[in-house]
């Protein structure tokens, strides 16, 4: 296989839909990954760096298959559900005698849900629903490695579910459109659930670039009783009249000495006296407590600083990828 492959990235949707020329996926919470089982075995991520050596029990793909491109999600699972923190920290690790302990300890699954070549003979080109019957004909399941069950036309439905179950979203895929490499494609569609929550802005980090003259990210905080605790911080959703009108209320609430413990960032902070309030939209929440692919959404001037309680955030749950997907 010489020819390498970029993922097929999907558009975002805001609403679930109901439809007999689409299919229905959950949303993996994992690490997108392209694997090129033949004679020379590699799992690529988006930026193509090499995981094969950071989730060596992947390799038992060359017993299910061979000579095929395939496309899935690697997750690791943890209580019964997806852990993207522990699944960052196996990606990040370089010794190999932690990789080991970590394997044995947290092992990773790949969730497949594509095939893109089989000997040699591309595949994208294929309507998805031919891609499905190849994949499902060429590669075997393992301890490891799992097919993306999906449903057909009942997406709507199947959103509900998914959202009980606290899955984060799913995923619509045209049941006729080919896999475009490299492409964000309206035939895939992701449709997932923003939870939102009202934090205390607690200081601002130094702008950089672009934003030079304004600021780089606003430090977030919740209170635990009377005590702030850091919960993160949000980078996203500004216009530029925004970040001035929200340096303009900064100005007057400027502290000469930190506001918030606990804030692990290495930029340069400006604190600021806990006085502003800002509704951020997240996707989950981190084992640590931190609120992960954190959005501005507007500044809460109805709500004091006091009122953001550190019980509006939750741990997103997601249930075991097990063989059978069934809500």
């Amino acid at each position: 296989m010489k020819q390498l492959y970029k993922p097929m990235l999907a558009q975002s949707r805001e609403s679930a839909f109901t439809s007999k020329d689409w299919i229905f996926e959950i949303k993996w919470d994992g690490i997108r990954a392209i694997s090129y089982v033949d004679e020379s075995f590699s799992v690529r991520s988006r930026n193509d760096k090499e995981l094969k050596y950071n989730f060596p029990e992947l390799e038992e793909l060359k017993t299910l298959t061979s000579n095929v491109v395939l496309d899935g999600e690697i997750v690791v699972m943890r209580d019964g559900k997806t852990d993207f923190q522990t699944l960052l920290e196996r990606a990040n690790t370089s010794n190999p005698r932690d990789i080991e302990h970590m394997a044995n300890k947290f092992p990773a699954t790949y969730v497949v849900f594509d095939i893109l070549e089989k000997d040699g003979n591309p595949l994208v080109d294929k309507p998805l629903m031919e891609r499905k019957d190849a994949l499902t004909k060429y590669v075997k399941e393992g301890n490891h490695v799992v097919f993306s069950r999906f449903v057909e036309a009942e997406g709507e439905a199947y959103y509900k579910a998914a959202l009980l179950k606290g899955i984060e979203g799913i995923i619509a895929k045209k049941k006729a459109g080919p896999y475009e490499s490299g492409v964000r494609s309206s035939s895939w569609l992701k449709i997932k659930k923003v939870t939102s929550c009202d934090c205390v802005i607690f200081g601002y980090t130094k702008g950089e670039g672009a934003r030079a003259g304004t600021f780089g990210a606003l430090i977030l905080g919740l209170y635990d009783k009377s005590k702030a605790v850091y919960v993160g911080k949000v980078g996203t959703g500004f216009t530029e009249n925004t970040m001035e009108l929200l340096l303009k209320a900064f100005h007057p609430l400027i502290a000469q000495e930190k506001t918030l413990d606990g804030v692990d960032v290495p930029e340069q902070i400006t604190w600021l006296k806990p006085g502003l309030v800002c509704e951020v939209g997240y996707q989950s929440v981190t084992r640590d407590g931190k609120l992960r692919m954190a959005r501005f959404r507007g500044l809460r001037a109805d709500k004091t600083p006091t009122e953001c309680r550190i019980d509006q955030i939750k741990q997103t749950e997601v249930p075991d990828c097990s063989k059978k997907q069934k809500f």
